[in-house]
């Protein structure tokens, strides 16, 4: 009898999980009409304060300790690659982020 019982107990257990997962994939499928309301700007809040960061105070001192410890560098190993790739650097981040930052407006 007790085999009997556990045989059902765990019929009933699956029919429950399923049951489950199709409630979970229809709540899944309705939540995010939401989503496609939005107008687009939901991440321009991050975008500009990370731009401005970027190309701020925090930026200028970035690109000048990264040009510091390349001409360290480059003085120590007689190497002007190191003064080179940090100016490299310095000024590439400027010009990607203000690149990312056209191809993320243009296409908001």
């Amino acid at each position: 009898m007790t085999n009997h019982f556990q045989h059902h107990k765990s019929s009933i257990v699956e029919w429950m999980l399923i049951i489950f997962l199709c409630i979970l994939v229809v709540y899944l499928f309705l939540t995010p009409v939401d989503v496609f309301a939005a107008d687009g700007t939901e991440f321009s809040g991050a975008a500009t304060k990370f731009e401005t960061w970027i190309k701020g105070n925090l930026g200028r001192l970035a690109a000048l300790v990264a040009v510091a410890v390349g001409s360290i560098m480059a003085a120590v190993r007689k190497d002007w690659t190191w003064f080179l790739g940090s100016i490299v650097l310095s000024v590439g981040v400027g010009i990607v982020v203000t690149i990312i930052n056209a191809s993320f407006t243009a296409i908001l």
